[in-house]
């Protein structure tokens, strides 16, 4: 699986205005990657929700390797180029 292909593999929902992705969509192994790269990081309070809603924003800055600093996944195959 591509970054790209991550990405899309993860519903982006909205709430009130408020873009978020559900914790319990994103795929072994990257779930638990995600987990312990959000640590201390905040989170949305979404009625009717009963898993963590990190902000979509920044679901896609640590896919993309991209957020404070902290690690991105790892495991991701790189994207094919076109020769």
């Amino acid at each position: 699986m591509t970054r790209d292909e991550l990405i899309q593999a993860v519903p982006v929902r909205e709430s009130h205005g408020r873009l978020y992705v559900r914790v319990d969509d994103v795929p072994a192994p990257w779930r638990e990657q995600f987990v312990a790269a959000m640590e201390g990081s905040a989170f949305i309070a979404i009625k009717g929700e009963t898993c963590i809603t990190p902000f979509a924003h920044d679901w896609d800055a640590w896919v993309r390797d991209l957020w404070d600093g902290r690690p991105g996944p790892t495991g991701l195959d790189e994207p094919r180029t076109g020769l």
